[in-house]
Parts: structure tokens; sequence; C-alpha cells
């Protein structure tokens, strides 16, 4: 999974055995929770698709009784397909390899672009994002237009209106960019320096021998924000945490658990910045989430890369409602790296990563 993120790449609440402890001269606020504080799982059985052309599958995103599955970079053509999830059959394929007009290299996330049968895909190699017509035959994105170009490197963005997006920076001691299509900045907060604070580090690392890049290194991940765009969440890979972002307030909530320390890593050096390196034997915490309008979900892993598709503990996803509280706990029955959530149906979709790759879908 390292090569899926790049490696530069709130609220007063209580939480039965968790510690709040605010951070200072901010509105964020943290949670701690334990593999002991996770209620006793729903065992969720999946019914899993036949659809022959999914091949490699990373994620996946629902619209409107679609599920747009995309696929990883080593997919050169037919990025992401478009299965009708009653007939549970493909509609199209669509995405061309490549740097042209209307081509991608790869998509890491899809989101809605609050259009029918439209979406934007976002390729952070090009730093791209393309809005694919869903029903058109065309295998083109209709239109594309380049991330803003901005004061701080961003690793990843989602829309928040139809011209702004929320970032995630890397290049400084701030966490997160609320900004402009044209690149003008709303809003700058949260510290990276809030996930370092008290905490001790392996092999006797200091937080002050740390700098900023090597610090939001450590903590990327996947990030997504809810349809009414109120909520945005973000895990972390590497790091058990989950941010809980209010951006009506600019607040964040994070919620550590379940493994509290931060595991071993040896600092290297890339064009002279600081990256951290987890080693062979690290272990993939997050991989994936899904903010609902109420209650998000995340996608707990816990073993190592090589481990993806081993048929032994499988992958785990916790629901949490946005004061931090842990809902759920559902064990699957199958490998799975990617999630989406049907909440009117109680359906969960993910892909698989299995030897036979595809589309699973588990009622709750």
């Amino acid at each position: 999974m390292k090569t899926i993120f790049p490696i530069i790449l709130i609220i007063s609440i209580y939480l039965s055995a968790c510690t709040d402890s605010p951070s200072e001269e901010t509105s964020n606020k943290s949670v701690y929770f334990t593999e002991k504080d996770l209620p006793e799982p729903f065992h969720l059985k999946g019914e899993k698709y036949n659809i022959p052309e999914i091949i490699s599958p990373r994620g996946i995103f629902l619209k409107d009784g679609l599920a747009i599955v995309f696929e990883r970079k080593n997919v050169s053509n037919e990025k992401f397909h478009v299965i009708d999830l009653v007939s549970k059959s493909l509609i199209r394929s669509k995405g061309i390899d490549g740097m042209g007009p209307g081509e991608v290299s790869v998509i890491t996330q899809v989101e809605d672009a609050g259009e029918l049968n439209k979406v934007w895909g976002f390729d952070p190699e090009l730093r791209i994002f393309s809005k694919f017509d869903l029903r058109d035959t065309s295998k083109l994105a209709e239109y594309q237009m380049k991330s803003p170009e901005t004061a701080y490197f961003l690793t990843n963005a989602s829309w928040t209106s139809e011209n702004t997006l929320l970032g995630n920076s890397v290049d400084g001691w701030t966490k997160y960019l609320h900004l402009t299509v044209e690149g003008d900045t709303l809003a700058l907060f949260g510290d990276w320096k809030d996930m370092i604070n008290g905490k001790e580090f392996p092999g006797g690392l200091k937080p002050e021998e740390l700098n900023a890049n090597l610090v939001s290194n450590i903590f990327q991940g996947p990030m997504k924000g809810s349809a009414d765009k109120k909520h945005y969440v973000k895990v972390g890979m590497s790091i058990d945490y989950i941010d809980i972002i209010n951006l009506e307030d600019q607040s964040i909530l994070t919620v550590y658990g379940p493994r509290q320390e931060i595991p071993y890593f040896r600092i290297g050096y890339s064009f002279g910045y600081q990256m951290p390196d987890f080693g062979a034997n690290a272990t993939e915490r997050y991989l994936d989430v899904f903010a609902g309008k109420n209650s998000f979900f995340v996608l707990f892993f816990g073993k190592t890369y090589r481990e993806l598709s081993d048929t032994e503990n499988l992958n785990r996803i916790f629901e949490f409602d946005y004061q931090g509280k842990i809902l759920n706990h559902y064990q699957l029955d199958y490998p799975v790296y990617g999630i989406a959530v049907d909440e009117e149906n109680r359906a969960i979709y993910g892909v698989t990563v299995d030897r036979e790759p595809n589309l699973v879908r588990f009622d709750y």
C-alpha cells in the first residue's frame, strides 16, 4: 500500500474508558480507545459480485444506484467501472491512461460532482481533477482542471462545494487548507504539532528532532467528506488515528486507537527532507473511510502489506458518530481494501483483494 498514498505524501464528549485532552489554544480535542472498548463484533457475510472487467481494484464510490469501482495504477486503460447495483451488471468502463486531454494516469479518489450522472476523479500524479459523465460512451473525461496552485503542497483534496476544496498539507505545520479552485485561501486550521506533543517516539527520538515534513508524512491516509459537506474524516494508514473535522467551525476531534503507541520508524532523507521509513514489517492500519449522514465507517486492517490477501484475521469496520463515540464493530469475511456505504438500504460495499478481486456487498 505504500504506493497508494505517496509517502510525501470539537465537542466535549464522553467515551467509556477514554480520556479527553483538549489542545491548548485550539478548538481541537482528542479521545482514546483500545480493543477492550470495542463492542462485540457483528459478523457480516459478504455477497460477492462477478464482474470480469474488475482487475485490481483499489476503491469504490456509490452514486444514484451505481457503484464506481476504480482500479490501481497497474491497470493501463479502463481506470474505473460503472456497475448497476440492482442488476449486478457492468454498464461501462471509462478512463484512458495517458497525459493527453481527457486522459489520466491513476485515480485515487472519486467524488460526487454535484451533477446528475457525473463524478470527479482525482489523479495525484498529474494533480488533475477529471469530471466524467457516467452515462456517455466516451472513455475520456469531459472536463479537467489542475489542482489549485497554493503555497502549500497538498497530498489529497476533497470537494466542499462546486468551487471549493479541503486539502491536507504536508510541507508545513498546518494540517488543513480550505481553498477555492482558483487557489485563494479561505481558512488554515489544525497543527501537526498537536499530533506529537506528549507522545513517546521509538528509538529515543524526541519531538523537537522531527520536522514538519516527517510528522505530516507519518500521519498520512485517506480523507472523505459527508454528502452534506459538514464533516470530513481523515484516517491514518501507519498510525491509529482518526481526525473528525467540522468544517463549519473548523474544529478537529482526533480519535486515537485501538493501538496507542507510535510504531518504530527510521528517519530517511529525500531531497534533503526528513522522510519516515517504517520498514517491511510495518502494519497498515486504517485503509479507507466512509463519511455518512450521522456516523462514519472506518476500514481497519492491522496487518502487513504482504498479508493483504490473507484469509486469517480479516478486515474489520468500526462505526463512530461525529462526537467520537463507538457505535458498532463489524467483522468481514472477505479481505477488502476500499469501502462505501448505502445507509438507506444498510449495505456496505467493498472491493476485495483476494485471488479473484471483485465487488462485494455486506448487509448490516
